[in-house]
């Protein structure tokens, strides 16, 4: 295995990735439909977005594969952020460089690979857009434009470092080592104390500005029927699947975090008169239903509940309140039978219930 030399300006560019505030973030749709649309369109069952760092090669997104980071010694995209065009890799066991790379070796199989490296708003190559298969196959002319229009929308969002929301207030204040602490490490949203964080500047956020405040606790049905009859490696695949479902389902606004085994909590700022969440808390239900998970144990299908409360900007509660009057709403919710959704509404003083038949 040859190990990708250091970039002469590796300071620069070092300097360029932590200045994008990406590292140790928790997914973002934005990326995710990226990755989403590499596997789709160019028919590889791996995509990643990773950011390459002094010692790692960190996945913002990654489709196929559930790795967050590999060591920098053996990651392609070292390779690959060296290069001024995409590196193809059409058969890596025949590559000199990857041939005895556990990459390659090892179970994630990555044989085929094509990097197209991402730069920052100065220039520096600080990470790459792959499309990865675990056989050999070739580019073609129609594969290459893809992989650059593709690299061209990834790079839009890597230099989009405008505080537009609350979440990247929150992630311009925290150290790299204080991101990882907000992180869960198993399906990348926020965790219990990084979205209750994020619950309470929007809460004051709200306040000062008059707006409504949406909060949803969503919980997966029968979680622990997957756990008992198909083991925790399964249960875990679709609790990272559904983290994804949840992300594709809401506003780059609102906040998703998983707070217990199963159970998400979900913060949406909402402007008078604006997003009906009741609407959006069946669609979500609905679309997490509407889909089988593939995992190791096959197809499965599940649903989920959801209880949440729409704060008024008057305001009578505290943060706390919310969270138990969410909580409440969601144990109707499977009181009721399970896959629907309850929603409070503080100023109408009356929950709305709906089945997500």
């Amino acid at each position: 295995m040859i190990e990708a030399p250091i970039p002469a300006n590796e300071s620069a560019r070092l300097a360029a990735l932590e200045k994008t505030q990406l590292l140790d973030t928790p997914l973002e749709e934005r990326f995710e439909r990226i990755t989403r649309l590499v596997c789709r369109l160019l028919g590889v069952p791996r995509a990643s977005i990773s950011l390459v760092d002094q010692t790692r090669q960190w996945f913002k997104s990654i489709q196929g594969s559930d790795l967050t980071e590999t060591p920098r010694q053996i990651s392609f995209c070292a390779h690959a952020i060296l290069e001024d065009e995409i590196m193809i890799v059409p058969d890596a066991k025949k590559d000199v460089r990857f041939a005895d790379n556990p990459l390659v070796t090892g179970p994630e199989q990555v044989i085929f690979y094509a990097g197209h490296p991402l730069k920052a708003a100065d220039g520096s190559r600080i990470g790459v857009l792959c499309a990865i298969d675990s056989k050999p196959r070739e580019f073609t002319e129609d594969d290459l434009t893809t992989l650059r229009d593709l690299a061209a929308l990834a790079e839009t969002e890597l230099r989009s470092t405008t505080l537009v929301d609350t979440q990247r207030e929150l992630l311009s204040q925290l150290s790299v080592e204080r991101r990882r602490a907000l992180i869960d490490p198993l399906t990348r949203l926020w965790n219990r104390d990084g979205i209750m964080e994020i619950l309470r500047r929007e809460y004051e956020r709200a306040l000062r500005d008059r707006q409504h405040l949406g909060v949803l606790m969503a919980d997966i049905d029968y979680f622990k029927r997957i756990n008992d009859e198909h083991g925790h490696p399964v249960g875990d695949s679709v609790l990272r699947e559904v983290a994804k479902r949840l992300l594709t389902s809401f506003r780059s606004t609102d906040a998703v975090g998983r707070v217990g085994g199963e159970e998400f909590l979900v913060v949406m700022p909402v402007k008078p008169a604006g997003t009906d969440i009741e609407t959006v808390a069946s669609t979500v239900c609905r679309h997490i239903g509407q889909t089988d998970i593939e995992t190791t144990a096959g197809h499965l299908s599940l649903t989920i509940s959801i209880g949440g409360v729409l704060e008024t900007f008057d305001f009578n509660s505290d943060v706390e309140a919310l969270i138990k009057q969410a909580d409440d709403a969601l144990y109707r919710a499977k009181k009721m039978g399970r896959n629907r959704t309850v929603i409070f509404n503080s100023e109408e003083s009356q929950c709305a219930a709906a089945q997500c038949a």
